[in-house]
């Protein structure tokens, strides 16, 4: 029986953001797996602890510069609860 070629999962890309030169990217997330798996042992859907840098400058990429830390949230009461 000859070798069957079987398809690629793709599992997508996130697209990441340097606020450093202000350039966009994408990263395909099996890339990123396989970053976290190397560095942190395990992986996942998140970026909050993976080192991922720059195609451009070479900066760390994080959520966090991606987050308007000077935003605050509304208060909502029991009364404003839709149940």
């Amino acid at each position: 029986m000859p070798w069957v070629k079987r398809k690629k999962e793709d599992y997508g890309s996130v697209e990441l953001y340097c606020e450093k030169c202000n350039y966009h990217f994408e990263m395909e997330w099996e890339m990123i797996w396989d970053i976290q798996e190397c560095t942190i042992g395990f992986i996942g859907y998140q970026l909050n602890d993976t080192f991922i840098s720059c195609e451009k400058c070479g900066s760390i990429i994080s959520e966090e510069t991606d987050i308007d830390t000077n935003k605050t949230t509304p208060f909502v009461s029991d009364s404003d609860l839709p149940f």
